[in-house]
């Protein structure tokens, strides 16, 4: 497992210098396989695509502990507050590796659906967690929606972060976001009481 973890990161690291030396369009496949040392046939073990290479791990999460978290949370907010900070704290120990995802994406906007795609993937799993803590199903949208504003207050957070607000840590800018949220999002149960009033 360590060995795949330190394989996949090199292909990462290999794909985002490249991309940042010469341009998404003029990195190939094989290129970075050889930068990282392995065959262009073990990066597809890896990565679908050198978009998605270049991404890499943009949102990095547990599922299980994700899980964990919103189970044993207060209330539903801290819960996604938690999961959102456990984000944060990896995104700010990679804040070059960030930095450099960030600059690429708006010069190159064909990155951007390799990006979403992982937040994506993140707020599903979010969904299931968050659904699973208030026996709600995963469609139904209380969750679909505790888990969008997830995502959408990470974005904001991390645009905040790299461009240098205050000179905050990224902990201060999810926490500053969060705050805005809990009058968004009414606790399990009494979006119900809305509807019926």
């Amino acid at each position: 497992m360590r060995k795949k973890r330190a394989t996949r990161r090199a292909l990462h690291d290999a794909a985002l210098r490249l991309a940042a030396e010469r341009g998404i369009e003029h990195v190939t496949v094989e290129e970075i396989s050889a930068a990282a040392n392995v065959s262009a046939r073990t990066f597809f073990n890896y990565y679908p695509s050198k978009e998605q290479a270049v991404i890499g791990d943009v949102i990095s999460f547990d599922p299980e502990r994700m899980t964990s978290i919103m189970q044993s949370a207060g209330t539903v907010l801290d819960g996604l507050r938690e999961v959102a900070l456990g984000v944060a704290d990896y995104t700010e120990s990679e804040r070059e590796h960030v930095l450099m995802r960030w600059e690429l994406v708006e010069r190159h906007p064909s990155l951007l659906p390799a990006m979403m795609s992982r937040i994506m993937e993140f707020e599903q799993v979010l969904t299931s967690a968050l659904a699973a803590r208030t026996g709600d199903r995963p469609d139904d949208p209380y969750p679909q929606v505790g888990a969008a504003l997830t995502g959408t207050a990470l974005r904001v957070s991390v645009r905040r972060w790299v461009r240098g607000h205050g000179g905050h840590p990224l902990e201060y800018h999810v926490n500053e976001v969060f705050a805005l949220l809990g009058s968004a999002l009414p606790e399990a149960g009494q979006q119900a009481e809305g509807e019926a009033s």
